[in-house]
């Protein structure tokens, strides 16, 4: 070592080592151990400041991207009608009922704007338009356990009443018996939330809204999105420009795609909604096969991008929360998301539009409401086997008679039993459990209910074991079929839940206004809806002709 100061190397091998006062040799200590042990504490305190240096840039680089995504996402409020559709005397809405675990299935309405806004959305859509209506709309059910998920795409042509609405700056849109499902986006997500929740009694919990920049930016992120069309399309009103099979898209062309009206079947928002079945499938699998969403880094990335585009309900405009629903979401297998367009019919006073098929569209709603599994029945009567709908939640119970566990005679059953007021009657749980014990079943406890405005009346049994104690309350009170099934919130081994169609009498009147969920989806549901699996690889949209 150069200079007129000796370095560490260079104390002499034999000399003695200073002591504590610089007189003579430590104790115990010679002078190769001391030099050793020297090093080794500034090597340590190198090591430690590197690792702090790390440490707080890792913290920092957090902190950072926390911050820009959380900035990123805007808010809104979740509804935006003057009366709440669950208020409404025209049936409101179906309360979500837990699993036998406590868990609730998820509703969120996906939301494809068409709002041009000056900058790269007006670039995209060709002009400025602020205005804004629901391009695309879709109704994303995830069962309790996770096991399975039903999205069914609303027509914006679809013609709906729409409530009256306030937006975030206070300004009133007057209610119609009838428009346009997609134009209730005028008035906010709130009112697009609640004029869906008015019209399919389905109880939505979040919505998601993303503008035409956000799906070219994240199809790009993720490297394309594999596509296939029956024959070659040359669209010029969307530019799509696609050859026969299969095509990998991304950026405008993968927009064109989701868009395109002309370049499908017979030209009508219906097949379009294939399309984007289609394409959603191809990217889950994708970002599935990637393991986009348990790469840290890639999941930041993502989420970044699409936070620039995401406006999303004050509950869940965070990081945090956004972030749990996403492991929650992640949790369902690709091949158990079904996807279904809803059935409709002509709508008369305009070719251009189209109604609802009111009796398929009540059973797919009522299947979804009581977080049963969208499946095609089989050729024989009884619970639909699975198809590309997944594994259903929970079974439907089975009529007495029909194979069910018999019923037990009210003095054979000992379990408790809590009766849990779902009305808006009070008192109505304390009566019912005293018709019950009057019947002979001893254990019967009527309690309240944490909502009051459940539609229909159940039995729920914890455990296979309870099901014909079950059984034996629904037949004491006279419930109709398939009011029985596994369930409940754990207070006890059988609970009744009692719903607005059994707010009076002692036992259930048949000639009360009831809608019992169906046990299936009927096969002519199933075929005009278009049922189509996540899972599948081989869907082609039908090219026009």
């Amino acid at each position: 070592m150069s200079g007129d100061t000796p370095g560490i190397a260079e104390v002499p091998k034999h000399a003695p080592d200073a002591g504590p006062d610089g007189g003579g040799p430590a104790l115990g200590g010679t002078a190769p151990v001391r030099v050793a042990r020297r090093r080794a504490r500034r090597i340590l305190m190198v090591l430690s400041g590197m690792m702090v240096l790390v440490i707080g840039s890792t913290v920092a680089y957090a902190g950072y991207w926390y911050y820009r995504i959380n900035h990123n996402i805007k808010g809104a409020p979740l509804h935006g009608a003057v009366v709440p559709p669950e208020q409404l005397a025209s049936g409101g809405v179906i309360q979500p009922t837990p699993d036998a675990y406590g868990n609730l299935p998820i509703n969120i309405l996906l939301i494809g704007t068409d709002t041009r806004l000056p900058g790269k959305d007006a670039d995209l859509g060709g002009f400025v338009d602020a205005s804004g209506r629901a391009d695309v709309e879709m109704l994303v059910h995830v069962s309790a356990d996770r096991s399975n998920a039903t999205v069914v795409s609303l027509p914006r042509d679809l013609m709906v009443p729409i409530p009256e609405c306030v937006d975030a700056k206070g300004d009133h849109y007057g209610a119609q018996n009838v428009g346009m499902i997609n134009s209730a986006l005028a008035a906010g997500p709130g009112c697009q939330v609640d004029t869906v929740e008015m019209f399919t009694h389905v109880k939505i919990d979040h919505f998601m809204m993303v503008d035409f920049s956000g799906v070219v930016d994240l199809t790009n992120a993720v490297g394309g999105v594999d596509v296939c069309v029956t024959k070659a399309v040359h669209d010029p009103d969307s530019h799509l420009d696609l050859p026969a099979g299969t095509s990998q898209v991304e950026g405008t062309q993968a927009l064109a795609f989701l868009r395109t009206r002309e370049g499908f079947a017979d030209g009508s928002d219906l097949y379009r909604t294939q399309a984007q079945h289609q394409y959603l499938g191809s990217l889950i699998r994708k970002m599935k096969s990637q393991a986009t969403l348990d790469d840290p880094l890639q999941a930041t990335h993502l989420m970044d991008i699409a936070s620039k585009s995401l406006t999303v309900d004050d509950p869940i405009a965070s990081v945090n929360k956004l972030l749990d629903l996403s492991n929650t979401l992640k949790k369902v297998p690709t091949e158990n998301i079904t996807f279904l367009t809803l059935p409709t019919v002509a709508y008369r006073p305009d070719p251009n539009r189209v109604a609802p098929d009111q009796e398929l569209d009540d059973q797919i709603f009522s299947l979804i409401a009581h977080d049963r599994s969208v499946t095609e029945p089989s050729s024989q009567s009884g619970p639909a086997s699975p198809t590309t709908g997944g594994p259903t939640v929970s079974q439907p119970a089975k009529p007495t008679g029909s194979g069910a566990p018999t019923s037990l005679a009210p003095s054979a059953v000992k379990d408790a039993i809590v009766v849990e007021n779902g009305t808006t009657a009070d008192g109505r749980s304390k009566q019912l459990a005293e018709t019950l014990r009057a019947d002979g079943f001893k254990n019967a406890t009527g309690v309240g209910y944490s909502s009051s405005d459940v539609a229909i009346t159940e039995v729920f049994y914890s455990k296979d074991q309870y099901e014909g104690a079950a059984q034996a309350v629904a037949a004491a009170l006279q419930l109709p079929p398939g009011s029985v099934r596994p369930g409940g919130d754990g207070s006890a081994p059988v609970v009744l839940r009692v719903g607005a169609d059994f707010a009076s009498g002692d036992v259930f009147n048949p000639a009360a206004p009831t809608s019992p969920p169906p046990s299936a989806l009927p096969s002519d549901a199933a075929s005009s809806a278009d049922v189509e699996s996540a899972g599948d690889q081989n869907l082609c949209v039908t090219a026009a002709h």
